[in-house]
C-alpha cells in the first residue's frame, strides 16, 4: 500500500478545511515554529521532500547515466535529439536536464534544512521520536547532497534555511564527502530497520547509500565494513524468481532496500512506454522515444542466464529482456538480428526489467523505483575486498550468490589469476545485474573506463573533463561565488 502518497492527499484535504469559508487561508507560506510543532506538519514536510527527492529518471537514469555508456541507446521521437547531446558527449552547462535536476535537489535540501531548523520546537513529541524524524530527514539531505557529488563534484554545502545567502562558494572535495559519509552515518544510527510505512528510509538504506558513495569514493576498507554491517541486519535477502523481482506484485520484496513508491495515479513512472518497441501489441501508451539496449551487451550472457531470459508474456515468461515479438500487423521481429528494417531506426532489444503495470493508465505504471538492492551490497562488497586483498573466496563467494539466483555458471577463484582480472569482471558482473537501473556511468568512472569506451565506440568528443556534469549556466549566473567545473 502506498502509504506515504495516501498521508500527503488526505493532509492536504485537512489543510483546505476551515470553521469559517470566509477566512483567508495562504496557501503559499508557512510559519516554521507553527506548523513543524506538530507531528503532522512535520510529516507534511517529510513527504515533500521525499517527493522533491525522486530522482527525473528520464535524465539521471538515462540522459545522464545511460546514454554515455556501453550498454544502453536511443533511437526516434522528440526526445532523439536531447539523448543525442549525451551519447555524443556534446553537453553543455546551458542544458536545462542540468538546471532542473539542481533545482530539484536543492529544493529538496531546502526542505530538509527547514525541518532540522525547527524540529526540535516539537516539544509535544518524545526524543526518541524527534530522533526518528530527524534521521529521515538528514538521510533525504544526503541523499540528494549524494547525487549532485556524483554528477557535479564538490557543490555549495548549504546546511540550515534560516541564513539567506545568494553566493555560496562550492565546497572542498574533503568537506563534501566528509559531510555525506559523517550524514548518513548519523541517519543510520536513529533509522530503524523496518521502515515505519512502505518507501521510507531505513537503517539499511542509509548504510546501502554509504557503501555506494564509499565505492564510488574508492575508500575500499570503508566501504567493505559498511556493507558488512547491512548483511549482518540479516533483513535483507535476493529475491527469487529473479524475473520478478520489479514487478507490481511484487513490490516491497526483501531484496529491495530503498525505494521510491510510485502509482499509476501518480507520482508514477513511464519508462515501460519507451521500452515498447514499432508496433508491440500493447494496449498502453507507447512513445516514438525508444529506449534500447546494444545487441553486443544483451549477446555478452551466458545461454542460462536467467538475466537474459526473454519475455514472452504469451508463454508465461517474464524475463528481463525483449528480443523479439510479433507485431500488429503479424510479422516477426527480430530485435538480436542484424537487419535494419528500412525507416526504422529503433530496431534493438529492450530492457524489460520493470514488468509492465497491467493497470497502467496512460504512460503512468505504478512500479516502484528501486534505488537500492542487496544485490548491489553484495557484488560492491565483492570488489571492495578485491581491491583490498586481490582474489579472494569471499569476493567470489558473494559473486556466486547473485549468479546461483540468475542461474548462471558460477565463479572459481582459480578463474582469477590477479586483482585486475577479478576487477575486470565484476564489471562485467554489474552491467549483467544492473543495467537500466542507472548505475553504469558511476562504474565505469570508477573503473576508468567512461572516456576510454566512448572514443573506441567512435565518440571523438569524449574527453577526460566528462567525468563530472558541468554546473548549470543559470546557477554560475545566479551566483557569483560559484566556480565552473574544469572545460566547460
Amino acid at each position: 500500500m502506498k502509504v506515504i502518497y495516501i498521508y500527503l492527499t488526505v493532509f492536504a484535504l485537512l489543510l483546505t478545511s476551515c470553521e469559517d469559508f470566509l477566512d483567508e487561508q495562504v496557501f503559499t507560506e508557512y510559519d516554521p515554529d507553527t506548523f513543524l510543532n506538530t507531528e503532522a506538519g512535520i510529516n507534511a514536510v517529510l513527504v515533500a521532500t521525499y517527493r522533491q527527492s525522486r530522482p527525473l529518471y528520464r535524465e539521471t537514469w538515462f540522459s545522464f547515466a545511460g546514454w554515455p555508456t556501453d550498454l544502453q541507446l536511443e533511437r526516434g521521437g522528440g526526445y532523439a535529439a536531447p539523448a543525442a547531446t549525451f551519447a555524443n558527449f556534446q553537453w553543455q552547462p546551458s542544458n536545462n536536464f542540468f538546471r532542473n535536476n539542481w533545482r530539484e535537489m536543492y529544493e529538496a535540501i531546502r526542505n530538509a534544512n527547514s525541518l532540522l531548523d525547527n524540529i526540535d520546537n516539537a516539544t509535544a513529541l518524545s526524543p526518541d521520536r524527534i530522533a526518528s524524524l530527524k534521521a529521515e530527514a538528514i538521510f533525504l539531505r544526503a541523499f540528494n547532497y549524494y547525487v549532485l557529488y556524483d554528477l557535479f563534484g564538490p557543490v555549495p554545502l548549504i546546511t540550515s534555511a534560516e541564513e539567506l545567502n545568494f553566493d555560496v562558494a562550492r565546497a572542498t572535495d574533503d568537506e563534501i564527502k566528509s559531510f555525506i559519509e559523517s550524514e548518513l552515518r548519523a541517519a543510520a544510527a536513529d533509522l530503524p530497520v523496518d521502515a515505519e510505512l512502505s518507501g521510507k528510509a531505513t537503517k539499511g538504506a542509509a548504510l546501502a547509500l554509504l557503501g555506494r558513495f564509499l565505492l564510488n569514493t574508492k575508500q575500499w576498507q570503508k566501504c567493505a565494513d559498511v556493507l558488512e554491517e547491512v548483511i549482518n541486519l540479516n533483513k535483507y535477502q535476493l529475491f527469487t524468481p529473479i524475473e520478478g523481482l520489479f514487478s507490481i506484485e511484487n513490490e516491497q520484496n526483501n531484496e529491495l532496500i530503498f525505494v521510491f513508491e510510485s502509482l499509476n495515479t501518480g507520482p508514477g513512472w513511464n519508462y515501460m512506454p519507451h521500452a515498447y518497441p514499432v508496433g508491440y501489441q500493447t494496449p498502453q501508451v507507447n512513445y516514438g522515444a525508444q529506449f534500447q539496449l546494444r545487441r553486443t551487451f544483451v549477446g555478452s550472457f551466458h545461454p542460462d542466464d536467467r538475466r537474459a531470459l526473454e519475455y514472452d508474456p504469451d508463454n508465461g515468461k517474464y524475463g528481463w529482456i525483449l528480443k523479439s515479438y510479433v507485431d500488429k500487423n503479424g510479422d516477426f521481429i527480430d530485435l538480436m538480428g542484424d537487419e535494419i528494417i528500412p525507416g526504422i531506426e529503433k530496431k534493438y532489444p529492450r530492457s524489460f526489467k520493470f514488468t509492465p503495470d497491467p493497470n497502467a493508465l496512460g504512460a503512468v505504471h505504478g512500479n516502484d523505483m528501486p534505488i537500492m538492492r542487496y544485490a548491489e551490497v553484495l557484488v560492491s562488497r565483492a570488489e571492495a575486498l578485491n581491491e583490498l586483498q586481490g582474489p579472494n573466496q569471499e569476493s567470489i563467494d558473494l559473486l556466486n550468490e547473485v549468479r546461483a539466483r540468475a542461474e548462471a555458471p558460477l565463479y572459481q577463484l582459480s578463474d582469477f589469476p590477479s586483482k585486475e582480472a577479478l576487477r575486470d569482471q565484476i564489471l562485467v558482473e554489474r552491467g549483467w545485474e544492473f543495467f537500466s537501473e542507472g548505475l553504469r556511468r558511476q562504474d565505469l568512472i570508477r573503473h576508468g573506463l567512461f572516456i576510454s569506451r566512448a572514443q573506441e565506440r567512435g565518440v571523438t568528443l569524449a574527453q577526460p573533463h566528462h567525468v563530472l556534469y558541468p554546473i548549470p549556466q543559470q546557477e554560475m549566473d545566479a551566483n557569483d561565488a560559484l566556480e565552473q567545473n574544469p572545460g566547460y
